[in-house]
């Protein structure tokens, strides 16, 4: 499909703040820190780094080269060299992405009511009580679907109506002009936090816990698997979600720099927030004396953020409001740029398989979004989300990601022959990573996981294997549809 003027990026600058938008989500604001709480501070620093210039970058300018040579989205750049086993692994990334879409803007409207239950200071001492019964109203079990949460759907339309909103304007006049103002402004807001908790009673303690390396936890094969976890879900590689956006650049764009920078942004904003937050949880250490290691007891990211720093913005007193104010709205932003980017690739697709208008393809993208979000603003939701999150965002993005390498680095003439891929006459360090290292590291990792889950099975793996089942069948419907019209329209044009 080509690339016009009014569909492509307006500059470099606004390409990368959007892919930096949607790369920067909850896993960085959140998530990153508690997995270097648990970890043991910089022995998860140090190899995450490491990972990132192993299998970030080479990924980012893989799915980068892939949008930006064949101007599609993934569905279609599969189908170019791999028929339709390739689209049917291209309908499943977009099934998959419909799936995270569904609960990714149900999670960005938590941060919506808790911007306003901060601003109003609507949040009881009982954080947890508030959180997990009246806010959540969160059953038993994923068999009791309980009752729908009236704030979390309120705050889930809010989010849907201004994702169509942005959307439905062209790329340049909606995505990236928003993500071109928004997320500096994130990373104004996270550095300035960083700074303000240094100057608290202890709180550049908490650098000294988050920067000193605990070495034995190198030693621990979980600290290696929640590393390439956390850079997955992060970066969203192996969803075709960079596909998407790459597919709108032109000529001036500098795929590989720009996607350099998109890694290294999105670990800046993990590095600047995890400060901010460790200084945070050293200030609480030294006021309540209460040892640092027993603060969290918990490494549920949803847990800290709606529950835990709740409680630690009261310890500031009046100012307590302010601050969970912007802690809240800054989880909102890096929230809804990775909604933009979840919708966009999803209506890509939609646009270019089926030949449909953009505001069309987003209308419908958005409405069955919102759809799927419906299931998770019930009771059950927070089991749900447990019993899918390991498939959506583990299993079927391992297998996104080694499909990616195999057809666009083995079999795509068109990618894998493009010249970022050599470093004079040798092979690119980049293509060495993804033909060698990547296959080896992500195919251990896979079977590694369908080990552990299949060691034992109970309801909830039966829900997300449930899940994924009906993801391929679908996505082979849709596949073998298509090109059954594809091939009619040859037959009799």
């Amino acid at each position: 499909m080509s690339n016009t003027s009014d569909t492509s990026w307006r500059s470099q600058t606004g390409f990368i703040w959007a892919l930096i938008g949607s790369a920067v989500g909850f896993a960085n604001i959140l998530s990153f820190s508690a997995q270097v709480y648990k970890n043991g501070g910089g022995a998860f620093l140090i190899p995450y780094f490491l990972a990132l210039f192993l299998l970030g970058v080479p990924f980012l300018i893989l799915e980068g080269i892939i949008g930006h040579k064949t101007k599609s989205p993934l569905v279609t750049a599969y189908s170019r060299d791999s028929g339709t086993i390739g689209r049917t692994l291209g309908w499943l990334a977009v099934l998959a992405c419909l799936t995270i879409g569904g609960f990714y803007i149900v999670l960005t409207g938590y941060s919506v009511a808790y911007t306003y239950f901060s601003a109003v200071n609507a949040i009881p001492d009982d954080t947890k009580t508030f959180f997990i019964q009246t806010f959540l109203k969160t059953t038993s079990d994923i068999t009791e679907w309980g009752s729908l949460s009236i704030p979390i759907f309120l705050s889930t339309i809010m989010v849907a109506v201004i994702a169509w909103l942005v959307l439905t304007r062209n790329i340049k006049d909606g995505v990236e002009k928003i993500c071109s103002i928004f997320m500096p402004l994130l990373v104004v807001m996270v550095t300035i936090c960083m700074i303000a908790v240094a100057f608290l009673p202890g709180g550049l303690d908490g650098w000294a816990y988050y920067l000193k390396p605990n070495f034995s936890k190198l030693f621990d094969a979980n600290l290696w698997r929640d590393i390439f976890g956390q850079l997955f879900f992060s970066l969203s590689l192996g969803l075709g979600i960079i596909v998407g956006y790459s597919r709108h650049t032109g000529k001036s764009i500098n795929v590989p720099k720009a996607m350099l920078s998109v890694a290294l942004g999105d670990f800046a904003v993990s590095f600047i927030s995890g400060a901010a937050i460790f200084g945070c949880l050293a200030y609480v250490s030294h006021t309540q004396q209460i040892p640092f290691e027993s603060i969290l007891s918990s490494d549920s990211t949803f847990e800290i953020g709606f529950i835990v720093f709740p409680q630690i913005f009261k310890f500031f007193g009046p100012v307590g409001s302010v601050i969970g104010v912007l802690f809240f709205f800054c989880i909102f932003i890096a929230g809804i740029t990775g909604v933009f980017s979840i919708i966009e690739s999803i209506a890509g697709n939609i646009q270019v398989e089926f030949n449909t208008s953009r505001k069309r393809a987003v209308t419908l993208t958005v409405f069955a979004v919102t759809l799927v979000a419906m299931f998770f603003c019930m009771g059950n939701a927070s089991h749900l989300m447990d019993a899918l999150v390991p498939m959506v965002m583990g299993t079927n993005m391992l297998i996104g990601g080694l499909a990616l390498v195999i057809v666009f680095q083995f079999m795509s003439k068109e990618v894998k022959n493009d010249p970022i891929w050599k470093y004079g006459n040798r092979m690119h360090p980049y293509a060495f990573c993804l033909r060698t290292i990547a296959p080896v590291l992500l195919g251990i990792i896979l079977v590694g996981n369908i080990f552990d889950e299949f060691q034992s099975f109970d309801f909830v793996k039966g829900v997300r294997w449930t899940w994924f089942i009906l993801a391929i069948s679908a996505a082979w419907i849709l596949a073998n549809k298509r090109e059954s019209k594809a091939a009619m329209q040859k037959i009799t044009g």
